[in-house]
């Protein structure tokens, strides 16, 4: 067998332990990958169905759907072998479809330069305006559905660990893109496996010249620890289950993961804890003073009595854990899930934490409800925000924007023609008046007052300068068509 059946079996037999619907549905799409992507190589020299199958299967990994994974199969198939999308609707499903549009990209055979858009109307950067429009498109059918993104996330996150092939100008053009817009869209849907993976995908790729004692050193720790690691798990599993079982409560373990942290996150450790600038300058002794693996307690059931960071406290404490791990401090990671570091008996040191199977998916997943992706502007061509504040109306409405906004910005977002007529602002009851170039902070009130003619309507005072007022990508391109309309 090729090694991308080997994988698509391992797809089904996984689906089918977990009773999935519409298994038939992915081993559709797959038949019809492999027939469109049929005499197509990879630069490696492997047949190209592997891609999209490795895709399919790290999304299989993280329990999505069907409709998901047979995206993932299928999501090549308009760009690179002439299917339409009403094709695809058609021979599955509109969600399908939906999917493989959004990470379908704009070629140069189907790109419109669009006047309206400032930063794509030359010839000149037409490599550069295809992927923000491609990413536009993303992000603009991502708004409605999100499964659109991890799509992109997988398949970029394959890319990334089977670049090897490619020049080094190639791979650091990859990196750049990955970093502008799809680890900020990790980000945003608070997906910490695919942005911690991308982010890693990218220091190994970036460092590669220098790093090869380090990652020798890892790849040497985790494989020495294997067997350990092992024992480790089945004790916590083993004493959990006791402890639960003590409690005479409808809770129940659904499984205990223990994982190495990825080469960012050690090396990011290191580097604090002994201060060193230089991945060169890293030992393989010092790998355990930093925590080199995550431990996930996971629970069938939501825990009602307490919160989780209690019942993991209470189970370092009231089992036989207790001689073995020993809490060292509380920490936090990039999206403010808590957990525990603690340190065994031969001094190696582990983060763990404890949840429920719900909360472990979300935080590994993300969440397609809720999240900032929702507010951000799909026309912008300078890569994603990822930071914004809240900013309230004198009538108390929420207005979020990004975090280095100004009031000039602030005032666009509400309407042009409040930002056209903006001359300066109360912030907080102040009444102090504030200039348009004045910036915003996460709860500020902002009261704008613009010029007004004598029947109360909004008078443009637009000056050319008000352009080193704003930050915002968005307030620029209004402001640069006004004037290039009003010189011309």
């Amino acid at each position: 067998m090729n090694n991308y059946e080997i994988i698509f079996d391992r797809i089904i037999n996984n689906l089918k332990k977990k009773n999935s619907l519409d298994i038939s549905n992915v081993i559709k799409a797959y038949n019809f990958a492999k027939q469109k992507h049929e005499n197509q190589f990879r630069k490696s020299g492997e047949p190209y169905i592997l891609h999209p199958v490795e895709v399919a299967s790290i999304l299989e990994h993280l329990d999505f759907n069907t409709d998901v994974i047979s995206s993932a199969l299928l999501h090549d198939t308009v760009e690179d072998c002439g299917v339409s999308i009403k094709n695809i609707e058609k021979t599955f499903n509109k969600q399908i479809a939906e999917i493989v549009d959004a990470v379908t990209a704009i070629t140069k055979e189907n790109f419109m330069p669009d006047n309206e858009n400032l930063f794509s109307n030359t010839d000149d950067f037409l490599k550069q305006a295809l992927e923000d429009k491609t990413y536009q498109k993303l992000i603009s059918i991502g708004k409605n559905n999100k499964f659109g993104f991890y799509i992109k996330f997988a398949d970029r996150l394959n890319n990334l660990q089977t670049i090897k092939v490619f020049p080094k100008y190639k791979k650091e053009a990859k990196i750049n893109e990955t970093k502008k817009w799809i680890i900020p869209l990790a980000k945003l849907l608070k997906s910490k496996y695919f942005y911690d993976n991308l982010k890693n995908e990218c220091f190994l790729i970036s460092t590669e010249d220098e790093n090869k004692d380090f990652v020798n050193y890892y790849n040497r720790y985790i494989q020495n620890t294997k067997n350990y690691i092992t024992q480790l798990k089945e004790e916590i599993q083993r004493e959990v289950n006791l402890y639960i079982k003590s409690l005479k409560t409808n809770i129940s373990l659904y499984k205990v993961i223990v994982e190495p942290k990825t080469h960012l996150e050690i090396y990011n450790d290191i580097t604090a804890h002994f201060e060193i600038s230089k991945l060169t300058k890293i030992k393989e002794s010092n790998f355990i003073n930093v925590p080199t693996y995550n431990i996930y307690i996971i629970f069938n059931q939501k825990q009602q009595s307490k919160n989780y960071m209690e019942l993991l406290c209470d189970i370092l404490s009231n089992t036989n854990l207790s001689q073995k791990l020993k809490p060292i401090n509380l920490s936090y990671d990039t999206f403010n899930n808590s957990y525990l570091v603690v340190k065994d008996n031969i001094r190696n040191l582990f983060s763990i934490s404890c949840m429920s199977r719900q909360h472990f998916t979300e935080i590994q997943n993300g969440t397609i409800v809720g999240t900032d992706v929702d507010i951000i502007d799909e026309t912008m061509a300078g890569g994603v925000v990822t930071n914004f504040i809240t900013v309230f109306t004198p009538s108390k409405e929420k207005i979020k924007i990004p975090s280095h906004s100004t009031m000039l910005d602030f005032a666009f977002k509400l309407h042009n023609d409040i930002g056209f007529s903006c001359k300066y602002a109360y912030i907080n009851d102040s009444p102090n008046k504030s200039p348009i170039y004045t910036r915003l902070n996460n709860g500020d009130k902002v009261e704008i007052v613009c010029e007004l003619d004598k029947n109360e309507l909004n008078v443009n005072i637009a000056e050319l300068r008000w352009l080193a007022y704003c930050k915002n990508e968005s307030t620029q391109r209004v402001l640069i068509k006004y004037f290039e309309k009003k010189y011309n």
